[in-house]
Parts: structure tokens; C-alpha cells; sequence
């Protein structure tokens, strides 16, 4: 970090949490990062082992050298590019805080989106449910934290991600109504013998050339497994349509996270298979159409 906060006087002095707060994020502004006070609380959070909320309550407290430190190494991760989800180690996903690290995808608030046509189309009843692809699990355990009548499974091909998906289970309290498969899409269900009421998935889905013209932290530090979807970002979806009805119950809903402007070509898929009505989508808090949903006939 720059002076003072850079020099080595700098890092013997104590500091006051204001001060520290105050002068890493006029750091920040000098560097050009966007939304830099808020950037610097959540480190400054993360490092101190506070909820962001509490750093207004302790103003005063006086910040040790060891926790400087630890602050002063999230600053400069966060300079090199790391996303800061990398850095904290969590991320924020409804109302949830969701651990994650390299290897998985960060949750987006698109993709709460998801979430909130799931909870609608499965309204009240018991249902069982399918979350494939699940990475962190964001999507498996944000709709069993809000409907306790929810059981899911949630698959992903990459053990890693599973293994943190597990832990956020449990950090949720919902280890007992998620249960977890590794495998490849629809796969590990081919048999049919466990049919699902709905399948819910945010499957890669950046065109494989676009993913070199990503923003620098999604490209250089995100997954490339969880965000390349072929040629034309469409691979996962057609397999999902072409599999998901063999694994719904009839009338079980079938919920998709699309790419910006992939909803037609989609919901074209879909009803290509001729297994789905009622398809449709739905537009994310910009006014994209985020979500493309049916039903299986």
C-alpha cells in the first residue's frame, strides 16, 4: 500500500479503526477502484473478523499490528485483481453468506433471481428438487433456508466445488435437507428412479470465444469450467433440455439462469425437445431476461 500506510513506520504505528478505514479507502480512490469505501469495509471487516455493521460500533478500537497486517495483504490481493469474494472468502447471496474460493463460481444477485422463480413455481408443498451444477450451492440452500418443505440434491462435476457447497450446507443449518452428488449434468440421475419435482440449474453459459473479452477478475481468477458454454454458450442447455424431462415428475418445472440475450434461443431449445410447456422468461433487476422456465408435460 502507499504511504503513510506502505512505510515501515507506517506499519509499526497503531492505528485507529476510522483512521485505518479512512485512509485505505482514499488509497483505493487514488488507485481507481470502483466503490471504494464500501471495498475497504468489507476487507477491513474480513480481516478484523467483524460483520461489516459492527466497524460503525467500534470506531475507536484500536487496530493490532497482527490485524494490520492481515488487512494491509487483503489490499494488495485485492490490487492485483483477485475478486474481493477471493479475498474475504465469502460471498453474499440472498440472505445468506456463502463461503467460496478459487475453483468456484461467485454467486452473482442474477442468479437470485433463480431462486425466487423456483420458490414461486414450487409454491408451499413438499417437493424434491434438483440444483445441477450447484458449485457453492447458493441455489440449493438458499431455497431450503426459505422453504422448509424442500429437499434437494445438489450435483456439480467438480469435487472441489462440492466439498465448499457441503460446508455451506452446514453453515446454514440445512446439511439435513441437501444431499450432494458428484457427476456430470444429469448423468448420475440417468436411471429415472428418483424423479424430481424441479430442476434448477445456472449452467456455464459465455460463448468460449467471448471469454477472453470477460472483465480481468472473471477471466483471469474465476473458473473457466463453470463459464464456458460453447461456441455459442448454448452446449449445457440443449443437454439439459434434452435430459431434464427424463428426470421430472409430470408438471415438475424445469428453471434456467440465461446469458444476456440467450433467452429466445432457450426457450427455442425447449420447445424443440416438444417435452415442456408453459415456457417463458423472466427479466433480472436490469431488465435482461435472466430466467427462462417451463414445465414438463
Amino acid at each position: 500500500m502507499g504511504a503513510p500506510l506502505g512505510t515501515p513506520e507506517a506499519n509499526e504505528r497503531s492505528w485507529k479503526l476510522l483512521d485505518l478505514l479512512n485512509e485505505a479507502s482514499s488509497f483505493f480512490v487514488s488507485k481507481g477502484m470502483e466503490a471504494a469505501r464500501l471495498q475497504t469495509e468489507l476487507l477491513l471487516a474480513a480481516a478484523l473478523g467483524l460483520n461489516r455493521l459492527d466497524l460503525y460500533l467500534q470506531f475507536e478500537k484500536i487496530v493490532s499490528a497482527q490485524e494490520a497486517e492481515v488487512f494491509r495483504g487483503f489490499v494488495r490481493e485485492r490490487l492485483k485483481g483477485k475478486p474481493l469474494q477471493y479475498v474475504t472468502g465469502f460471498a453474499a447471496f440472498r440472505n445468506l453468506e456463502l463461503s467460496v474460493g478459487p475453483g468456484v463460481l461467485i454467486p452473482r444477485p442474477e442468479t437470485e433471481i433463480v431462486v425466487e422463480v423456483a420458490l414461486e413455481l414450487l409454491g408451499e408443498g413438499q417437493a424434491r428438487i434438483l440444483d445441477l451444477g450447484c458449485g457453492s450451492g447458493a441455489i440449493a440452500i438458499a431455497v431450503c433456508s426459505e422453504c422448509e418443505t424442500v429437499q434437494a440434491v445438489a450435483s456439480d462435476i467438480d469435487r472441489d466445488a462440492l466439498n465448499i457447497a457441503v460446508q455451506n450446507a452446514q453453515r446454514h443449518a440445512v446439511s439435513e435437507s441437501v444431499a450432494f452428488v458428484c457427476g456430470d449434468l444429469l448423468e448420475p440421475f440417468a436411471g429415472g428412479t428418483a424423479p424430481f419435482d424441479a430442476i434448477i440449474s445456472n449452467p456455464p453459459y459465455v460463448a468460449t470465444a467471448a471469454i477472453a473479452g470477460l472483465q480481468p477478475e472473471v477471466r483471469d481468477f474465476e473458473p473457466h469450467g463453470a463459464l464456458d458454454g460453447g461456441v455459442e454458450g448454448l452446449d449445457f442447455f440443449q443437454r439439459i433440455g434434452d435430459g431434464a424431462a427424463h428426470v421430472l415428475v409430470a408438471g415438475g418445472g424445469l428453471v434456467l439462469e440465461v446469458g444476456d440475450g440467450q433467452a429466445e434461443a432457450v426457450c427455442g431449445l425447449l420447445e424443440a425437445t416438444e417435452s415442456y410447456d408453459q415456457i417463458e422468461s423472466r427479466c433480472d433487476l436490469t431488465g435482461i431476461q435472466r430466467v427462462v422456465s417451463c414445465r414438463r408435460r
